[in-house]
């Protein structure tokens, strides 16, 4: 029998007011080293679906006395970024109503970049990954990238490939959380609307599968707390998914059993998807899944995170309601 579904309890979390179709960024922050990455990175936020009069700051960030003024013959910091923007200026032809800054500036990059997104009230910080290595192996923890995710408090998009096209094949894990909601609705607004977008979601069965291992249990076991497990999640996942489906998007529901790092890494790879979207609480987050998902990854990872509701953009507009993660 078809299980009844109810939206109610499921509204999205967008700001009063706006409609649940509303796409576009306003303000979106690229960190520039001048790196193949990092070029990637802006060439992205290119690509990104920007609303009218958006901001598109181009950040580069020198750490203090790097020689860059020098006798050594080097271009200085100012004149590489003057060329990077002027070129964003001219692949941005089109916009004219978008405002493409120049943030030079010096210090610590994570520190900085927290800081200019909190001036600006930046929606994304795009930022570029190091090339991966073979094996791929997890992120250090005080490497940049996660040093970026874990210290600037708003979304972290992280560009691995070059980009070619718009995002057309994207991913959201969620866990029915509220930064869950946040994490698809960011997804929806990066995406065309017609893009089909997948979510999933895996049901961790590791501790039931260790208890089903060390008592020798029969194959019927593990069958029936996997169908268990993943008829549950269905079930729950519609209901998560229904006041989106109400809107017209097209959204398909995969569910997954076992550690939730191997499910959405196998899923994303299976899916060939060229977007993996998750969901981040305001607290530090534990960075075992965040560090594996990013250094295994052929994708490009967006960590939604969202300013904390005590937060006020500069221009005193409040920032999109903000709820304690469930």
């Amino acid at each position: 029998m078809r299980p009844n579904v109810s939206s109610r309890s499921s509204l999205p979390l967008l700001p009063a007011g706006l409609l649940r179709a509303q796409r576009g960024l306003k303000r979106v922050v690229v960190g520039l080293n001048f790196s193949l990455p990092s070029e990637f990175a802006l060439a992205r936020a290119l690509r990104l679906p920007l609303a009218q009069g958006a901001a598109l700051s181009v950040l580069h960030v020198s750490p203090p006395l790097d020689g860059h003024h020098g006798p050594d013959g080097t271009l200085a910091g100012e004149r590489c970024l003057r060329r990077a923007v002027t070129s964003a200026c001219r692949r941005l032809r089109q916009r004219p109503d978008v405002d493409v800054r120049e943030e030079l500036r010096t210090g610590d990059a994570p520190r900085v970049a927290a800081e200019l997104v909190k001036e600006q009230g930046a929606e994304v910080l795009v930022v570029g990954r190091p090339s991966m290595k073979y094996p791929a192996e997890s992120l250090p923890d005080a490497c940049m990238v996660m040093r970026l995710v874990r210290e600037v408090d708003t979304s972290v998009l992280v560009v691995v490939p070059h980009p070619v096209r718009v995002y057309h094949r994207p991913l959201v894990a969620v866990s029915f959380s509220r930064e869950s909601r946040r994490a698809l609705e960011l997804t929806l607004r990066l995406c065309p609307s017609s893009t089909p977008v997948e979510v999933l979601h895996v049901a961790d069965t590791c501790e039931e599968e260790a208890a089903l291992r060390q008592r020798h249990a029969p194959l019927e076991d593990w069958l029936r707390l996997r169908q268990e497990r993943e008829g549950a999640a269905r079930i729950a996942l519609g209901r998560f998914l229904a006041p989106y489906r109400e809107t017209g998007r097209e959204l398909g529901i995969r569910v997954r059993t076992g550690a939730p790092q191997e499910g959405i890494l196998a899923e994303s790879l299976e899916r060939d998807s060229d977007l993996l979207t998750l969901g981040m609480s305001s607290a530090p987050p534990g960075p075992a899944l965040i560090q594996r998902v990013l250094g295994h990854s052929r994708c490009d990872v967006l960590i939604s995170r969202h300013v904390a509701p005590s937060a006020v953009l500069p221009d005193g507009e409040p920032p999109s309601r903000s709820v304690p993660n469930d």
